[in-house]
């Protein structure tokens, strides 16, 4: 086990360097890790319930990354170029999608629509980490780039919420339209309420202890207690994550709590898609590249015409 730990960080650290010089995020060096050291290449290590464990923290910490960004008053200084430029783009992908895909298998229309969405989404983590290495987060690409990648996080809740429905299960649109409604104004709701009269707060008692395992521990409990809570609901434990990183963010302690998590957050994220690697069937996909090949380019193709286009209409250089 431990030469294998030693072989495994070597090739990470091969892959890092390499990709660096590259200019590609460090996400896509874990990614091939993982690959490189699953079951299927150097078998170093088994997909176990452990890594998979690993990896779902690593998506928690990405939906409460994701929430501490997202705050009322950025959701409202932005909303004409995130409800306007970024859901105009996942509508042009979408509606480009649903044809092809409507035509090309075998699924019903709702289960058409749900992966046309899924397939309109981008890498948040990848994305953002990539504008911020070469230095374009503060231009015009990169707020606007910021704001489709910022609606589809934003669309990806009411996704969750509906996947029963596009699983196939009893289908009620006035209901369903209802639920989303009132979970995403309970939501506002629960925000303003208790980041103002209970987080704030609390976050002001532990700052004053002056003990940073405590600050840190308070974040973690806050991300478990919301989890748990969505989980109950019968909602996806993600969804949790998002609303505590939501509620810290309406604090005035928003900097420091993303200060102290940032490197917990990288380290899970990294475990996330070292898992993803692990779990890459690659016979299956050596027996169809020629398919995911053209998948895609397909894809990258529909993506770069739906933002051209919606770019051109709207007015916004890209």
């Amino acid at each position: 086990m431990t030469t294998a730990i030693l072989i495994f960080f070597a090739i990470l650290f091969v892959l890092m360097c390499i990709l660096r010089v590259a200019r590609i995020g460090a996400l896509v060096a874990f990614l091939l890790a993982g690959i490189i050291s699953g079951p299927y290449v150097l078998n170093l290590f088994q997909l176990t319930e452990t890594w998979t464990f690993l990896g779902d923290l690593g998506i928690l910490f990405l939906w409460f990354s994701l929430g501490l960004e997202i705050n009322m008053r950025r959701l409202w200084d932005m909303r004409r170029t995130i409800f306007g430029f970024g859901a105009a783009q996942v509508l042009m992908v979408a509606v480009m999608l649903f044809p092809i895909l409507a035509g090309i298998t075998p699924w019903s229309m709702l289960g058409c629509i749900m992966v046309a969405l899924l397939f309109a989404m981008s890498s948040t983590s990848e994305d953002m980490q990539l504008l911020t290495d070469r230095n374009q987060l503060n231009t015009n690409m990169g707020r606007q780039t910021f704001s489709i990648l910022l609606f589809q996080d934003l669309l990806s809740i009411p996704l969750l919420a509906m996947l029963p429905v596009f699983a196939g299960k009893s289908f009620n649109l006035g209901a369903t339209a209802i639920d989303v409604v009132v979970l995403s104004v309970a939501l506002i709701v629960g925000v303003v309420v208790v980041g103002c009269f209970i987080l704030n707060p609390l976050m002001r008692l532990v700052a004053k202890l002056k003990s940073k395992e405590v600050f840190l521990l308070t974040i973690m409990l806050n991300i478990i207690i919301w989890a748990v809570v969505m989980d109950l609901m019968g909602l996806p434990v993600g969804l949790g994550a998002f609303l505590a990183g939501m509620l810290l963010s309406e604090t005035i302690y928003r900097h420091q709590v993303s200060a102290e998590i940032s490197p917990y957050s990288m380290l899970f994220l990294a475990f996330f898609f070292i898992t993803l690697g692990m779990g890459l069937n690659l016979p299956l996909l050596g027996q169809n590249w020629y398919i995911i090949l053209a998948g895609v380019i397909g894809l990258m193709v529909v993506k770069f015409w739906a933002i051209f286009m919606v770019a051109r209409v709207r007015h916004v250089s890209v």
